[in-house]
């Protein structure tokens, strides 16, 4: 009866630990650097053909700065005649800076140098223009706090003009701004995506009484919310296969006080094997409607360091279990 006990006892964690493996493999390949692509449509874009669009790839981005190392998480924004895309620029140091490229056609950019440089790590920047003036959300986890930049000279010259959350260190936040929703998310080190909501920008920023939206493997931001006729659309980062792994989209809806969150388009962007600059993974889009029938979107992707893989044990079992913990919230 012991060993009968034991048979099934040993079939289950097997069989747990295949699905686990399917789900979060344990043995993981290594990502390098990071490139941006981007593109353009004339409607919303149900499928993102990355493999037709454009790559401003390190190479490139090297003969101009031979100290980079790659270029991440580009956010744009459209500002007359001229696409002004920022990122983040990695070099031979250990911090990150913010980076710019500019385009008069969305299809050739140049660079145009460094915008912002701080003690510590920058990433991530969210800029954004609010009763016309820009202003920039970086990530500054860092710093333990999350901090408002503001252009006194667009598009250089930042300098921080507000302390969004203070005392929390908190990746990748993603901020919307309306006449009648203002809202916040970042995650914690522990896969915990918060909401926060403020009654404008330079209100008070603070926890929404349903604090956590997200938990494990999809629970970081991975760009700017895109609004439409239902609600908001959030890209999410998805690291069920490696950081960077892919991208999903989730639809948050708003109603007395309240919100729901739902996976909307998983695996909207994921590693490409037929595209050398992301054949490892994609981790962040902004999509932003120009006109009534133009979309524009940036992105980024990275490449394998080799066709080699690493035993990563604990992280599958733990975002498994964080991914328990999600479903049982959504529900």
């Amino acid at each position: 009866m012991k060993k009968q006990y034991l048979f099934w006892v040993l079939l289950f964690v097997v069989a747990l630990l295949a699905i686990i493996n399917y789900r979060t493999p344990f043995f993981q390949q290594e990502g390098g650097g990071w490139s941006i692509g981007y593109g353009q449509s004339v409607r919303y874009p149900e499928h993102i053909a990355v493999g037709k669009n454009s790559i401003y790839s390190i190479e490139t981005l090297k003969a101009q700065n031979d100290s980079t190392v790659f270029l991440a998480d580009p956010f744009f924004v459209k500002e007359k005649d001229t696409f002004y895309l920022f990122f983040e620029h990695k070099k031979n140091k250990p911090n990150a800076d913010v980076g710019l490229l500019t385009s008069t056609d969305g299809k050739k950019y140049q660079y145009r140098g460094t915008v912002l440089t701080q003690k510590f790590h920058l990433s991530y920047p969210q800029v954004f223009k609010y009763k016309n003036d820009f202003y920039m959300v970086p990530e500054s986890k860092q710093a333990n706090m999350v901090l408002l930049y503001k252009a006194h000279r667009f598009p250089f010259d930042w300098r921080i003009c507000d302390t969004l959350i203070a005392n929390v260190a908190l990746v990748d936040p993603s901020i919307y701004l309306s006449d009648s929703l203002n809202i916040l998310v970042a995650t914690d080190y522990n896969k915990n995506m918060y909401l926060y909501e403020a009654d404008s920008l330079f209100g008070k920023w603070k926890l929404h009484k349903k604090p956590i939206a997200l938990i494990g493997t999809e629970a970081r931001a991975g760009g700017r919310f895109f609004a439409d006729k239902k609600g908001l659309v959030l890209p999410v980062q998805n690291c069920t296969k490696g950081y960077g792994y892919g991208l999903s989209l989730y639809r948050f809806s708003f109603h007395d006080g309240g919100y729901d969150v739902k996976r909307e388009s998983p695996f909207y962007l994921m590693a490409n094997k037929n595209i050398a600059a992301f054949n490892a993974g994609m981790h962040q889009l902004d999509m932003q409607r120009l006109d009534a029938t133009h979309f524009y979107y940036v992105y980024d992707g990275n490449r394998l360091v080799s066709n080699s893989k690493h035993l990563n044990i604990r992280g599958p079992l733990k975002w498994s279990y964080l991914d328990l913990k999600n479903w049982i919230l959504q529900k």
